[in-house]
């Protein structure tokens, strides 16, 4: 069995809620591989130790999320993207790793910090590593330029990875401009959603949405689209989530009728929303994946979504899946899809099946396989 440490500064804290992928991820190699985990934890001078964002790090002890024990490791940052990691370099590979125990290799989920800390337990023991690219690596990257210490250490991290393992196509397209070759894993979902809303009633025409009400979600698109939507189907949308533009987004949906926001819903109760739906619209930037896009796709929705974000090359334009660049171009297309039902189930349909490539048990032997290459 293969012995892998995650090295995962991305993940959910006892007092801070995250995407919980990079756990799905270990949970579904458990199989197969011997996983523990190390969060890299950033310590900032204050007052920027008093940010939401940081104050959960403050005297973070090990704790255990399900099968796993995550141990925290402090490193000392500094604010802005600019410093941010400027004196990363004190990171000490010993304080990650047993010495008489070392890991097979090391699967970083971020370029930096975790990366980085990959890096340095390669240059002290020779432990190969895996670093993941996200979005959120690839949006400091750019505000950093071609220049600067930071973004050297972000080169070194990449120069110094056995394999760099990215999650779509715009992804790989921004690594392959660097200058680096990487694989394409998608994220995965449970085969047992597949093969879901084949049979829906037709009227009226339903737009799902399931996100946190972030800005970066665009939902005011969706419901500005509906609202301007003059076409000669009966439609509602239905929107399943919570967050910081809730307020805002209720008070653009106003009095119309057909707009009905649940508020924040379970996991099964997202899938028999999706079950229902006829469309599922999410224009979101900033996506490093979006299992959503996925589990729509399970549900026999046609879906349509942002360009160059998200699941964009792992889906077919105009034929298993939507892509659109402004609200201008979204309008359009929702406008379209809601009224051609021809389109619109042979693009639902497209994309159920397609989506049977993308099943967990199917991405996590990709996953194997490419540790297996590295070590």
């Amino acid at each position: 069995m293969l012995k892998v440490l995650y090295i995962a500064s991305n993940i959910p804290l006892p007092k801070r809620k995250n995407n919980r992928i990079v756990l799905t991820i270990a949970e579904k190699l458990s199989a197969s591989c011997d996983i523990s985990f190390v969060l890299p934890a950033a310590v900032v001078f204050p007052p920027f130790s008093l940010m939401r964002k940081y104050r959960p790090l403050m005297n973070l002890k090990p704790w255990t999320d399900g099968r796993f024990t995550v141990t925290p490791v402090h490193y000392l940052r500094l604010p802005g993207k600019k410093l941010s990691y400027l004196l990363i370099n004190t990171v000490r590979a010993e304080r990650y790793v047993d010495e008489k125990a070392l890991p097979d290799l090391c699967h970083a989920h971020f370029i930096m910090p975790d990366g980085y800390v990959a890096y340095r337990i390669k240059q002290k023991y020779g432990v190969p590593y895996a670093v993941s690219i996200r979005s959120g690596d690839i949006r400091h990257l750019k505000a950093l330029g071609n220049k600067g210490m930071i973004h050297k250490k972000f080169v070194k991290v990449l120069e110094n990875a056995d394999k760099i393992i990215v999650h779509n196509r715009p992804q790989q397209e921004f690594i392959a401009q660097l200058g680096f070759d990487s694989v394409l894993i998608p994220h995965g979902i449970e085969s047992g959603i597949l093969n879901g809303g084949a049979n829906k009633p037709g009227d009226p025409v339903t737009v799902s949405v399931a996100a946190v009400l972030f800005r970066r979600k665009n939902v005011d698109w969706v419901i500005r689209a509906v609202k301007k939507y003059n076409g000669r189907q009966d439609i509602r949308l239905m929107i399943a989530g919570d967050g910081a533009c809730r307020d805002e987004l209720l008070q653009l949906a106003g009095n119309a009728s057909n707009i009905h926001f649940m508020g924040k819903i379970s996991h099964e109760e997202v899938l028999n929303l999706l079950e229902k739906s006829h469309i599922f619209a999410l224009p979101s930037v900033n996506e490093t994946f979006g299992l959503v896009y996925l589990e729509a796709a399970a549900k026999r929705n046609a879906v349509i979504c942002r360009r160059d974000e998200g699941v964009d090359g792992l889906f077919e334009d105009g034929k298993e899946m939507v892509f659109c660049e402004s609200f201008d171009d979204f309008q359009h297309q929702l406008d379209q899809i809601i009224d051609d039902s021809g389109m619109r189930n042979a693009i639902a349909a497209s994309a159920g099946r397609k989506v049977n490539d993308y099943t967990w048990d199917k991405i996590s032997g990709k996953y194997i396989a490419e540790y297996r290459k590295i070590i």
